[in-house]
């Protein structure tokens, strides 16, 4: 039987074989067929189709074709959460559903609701920890003041640098806001980078133009005139074109909504008019802005609500219907809520 074990056999060594050797081959190629094959580990021989080692069954003549599409088909999937993704623990797997949908399927209407609040109150959270981040030099310098600035300065409270920490904070929070910030909720990592970027850019700019007009009447010259700050096409350019600002204001463009006084109401209005006194032209430019921008980020909000609240009350009509109306529904339904 030496002639069995040459690798390079003449002829068609299959049918040379003994009678009772090619039925025990052939019922082991059919059993082995049947079962899944697992994944070879390192070292193992690979096996075809057929259930045979390849490289045996190639020298006794034996067909090596790989796997058909139809075995392939057959193949039982598993989600991509599995670490076997040839099929294996497949039964297990099979009334697997992802915890994002477990938890969407049971919340209530108010857990949605909160949801949308919940959402609000943490992208303000993170406009005020990006706020920070950017005037992490002006804070620093305030921490100094009080640790190594002489008694002097610490009688004082350090009203300098405190007052140069505030006013970045609070400019640098409300440029954020303008850029998007807030009404970007599902923005990525990049793009919260570039916003808040382009945030302390504007401000650094603002500072600059303030000096110079500060310069310039020491000196008595004229003030010199600036282009606006928050110039569209620059914004765009710098947040991209998919960007919550640029979204915003391709809306306001379609829509046609008013940019000026107007679109406030009286009591708004006066607000306004208050907070614009005593600011020069350029000055009343970039607070026009930022307001504007934030009443876009609240209406984004406000409608966020408002979706969720019609479909809770579109639950509560069904439920209704359906003969299934909660004690809650019957509240609502008495105290006057839409149906």
């Amino acid at each position: 039987m030496g002639w069995f074990w040459d690798s390079k056999p003449a002829g068609d060594t299959y049918s040379k074989l003994d009678p009772s050797l090619k039925d025990f081959l052939d019922k082991e190629s059919s059993s082995q067929n049947a079962t899944t094959q697992p994944v070879p580990r390192s070292g193992e021989v690979p096996r075809s189709a057929e259930g045979a080692s390849t490289t045996y069954r190639s020298q006794i003549g034996l067909p090596t074709s790989p796997n058909t599409p139809s075995d392939q088909q057959a193949q039982p999937s598993v989600p991509a959460e599995s670490l076997f993704q040839d099929g294996r623990y497949a039964h297990l797997w099979a009334t697997y559903r992802p915890q994002s949908s477990v938890e969407a399927a049971g919340k209530t209407d108010q857990d949605r609701l909160a949801d949308v609040v919940d959402s609000y109150r943490d992208r303000k959270a993170a406009i005020g920890r990006a706020a920070l981040e950017n005037c992490v030099m002006e804070q620093m310098a305030e921490k100094e003041c009080f640790s190594t600035g002489g008694w002097k300065k610490m009688m004082g409270m350090c009203r300098k640098e405190n007052k140069d920490f505030n006013r970045c904070y609070t400019m640098q929070s409300r440029f954020l806001k303008a850029l998007g910030y807030l009404s970007n909720t599902y923005a990525t990592a990049d793009e919260e980078e570039r916003i808040q970027m382009h945030a302390d850019r504007l401000y650094h700019e603002m500072l600059a133009r303030e000096k110079a007009i500060e310069q310039a009447e020491k000196e008595g010259q004229a003030a010199p005139t600036f282009a606006p700050l928050m110039q569209q096409d620059h914004v765009v350019q710098a947040l991209g074109p998919e960007s919550a600002y640029a979204r915003a204001r391709q809306r306001a463009k379609d829509e046609m909504l008013p940019t000026n006084l107007s679109a406030y109401p009286p009591e708004k209005q006066d607000e306004i008019r208050d907070r614009l006194k005593g600011l020069n032209d350029w000055q009343k430019e970039v607070e026009m802005q930022l307001i504007a921008a934030e009443s876009r980020a609240q209406l984004e909000y406000a409608e966020k609500v408002k979706a969720t609240m019609e479909e809770e009350r579109a639950h509560r009509a069904d439920r209704r219907e359906r003969g299934k109306e909660t004690a809650g529904d019957t509240i609502k339904r008495y105290w006057g809520w839409k149906q």
